[in-house]
């Protein structure tokens, strides 16, 4: 298996650090170079249209996040507002609502959060065109919440084929490169269930940026 590294952070990735790189550059140096790169769309330093055009540049794909919301948000039962506001944000930067672009929204590692809220929200953002992307903690010894919760949305939207929710996971960390695609996995999902892997991350003077793994190159005809 080829795993494909990518990054993501809530600084822009064209951030000039005091090292003299931009934080692009710097992932590359302690890296390699990232085949994509995801950015928050709402809230506070989200992406624009000029970073957007900064990452192509770099032939990287752009996977779209959601990080502005509170626990409070996740643990409602409804997400269809939420929703909206992410797909109106991803109008705004001019991303086709057409079926072809995911928009995940990240959950804390050490949050609690609401199937009933996953389902709306999912169906919610399907409707507006996007397609829905979870990033959460799978380690259930760490959250076992997040465990049960997203068991209890796979069940029950399988007849809708899960509305080709794409998963992300925050565990485990390693520092070195993975050499098998081992991220945990909630209790009802099989390990090829997840899409992408956050492994560690790497910082200048307080600015960071998450080191990734995808499985393969088939989510990356999910980003921008």
């Amino acid at each position: 298996m080829s795993m494909i590294f990518g990054a993501d952070s809530s600084f822009p990735s064209n951030t000039r650090l005091t090292n003299g790189y931009t934080l692009f550059d710097w992932v590359m140096r302690k890296n390699c170079f990232p085949a994509f790169w995801g950015r928050n769309i709402l809230g506070e330093n989200s992406i624009t249209e000029e970073e957007i055009e900064f990452l192509k540049g770099k032939n990287c794909k752009v996977a779209l996040i959601i990080n502005h919301l509170s626990e409070a948000d996740v643990s409602k039962t409804n997400g269809d507002a939420d929703a909206l506001e992410a797909a109106e944000a991803a109008k705004a930067l001019n991303i086709p609502a057409d079926g072809s672009t995911a928009l995940f929204v990240d959950i804390k590692d050490d949050w609690t959060v609401n199937h009933n809220w996953m389902i709306s929200f999912a169906n919610a953002l399907n409707d507006s065109g996007y397609v829905p992307g979870f990033i959460g903690n799978t380690d259930s010894s760490k959250n076992f919440n997040f465990d049960r919760q997203c068991g209890h949305y796979m069940q029950a939207t399988k007849d809708m084929d899960e509305y080709g929710a794409i998963y992300w996971a925050t565990e485990p960390k390693t520092d070195a490169e993975p050499t098998v695609w081992s991220p945990f996995f909630p209790s009802d999902f099989t390990v090829d269930k997840i899409s992408i892997w956050r492994t560690s991350s790497v910082s200048v003077n307080n600015i960071s940026a998450n080191t990734n793994y995808a499985q393969d190159y088939s989510v990356l005809k999910y980003f921008v």
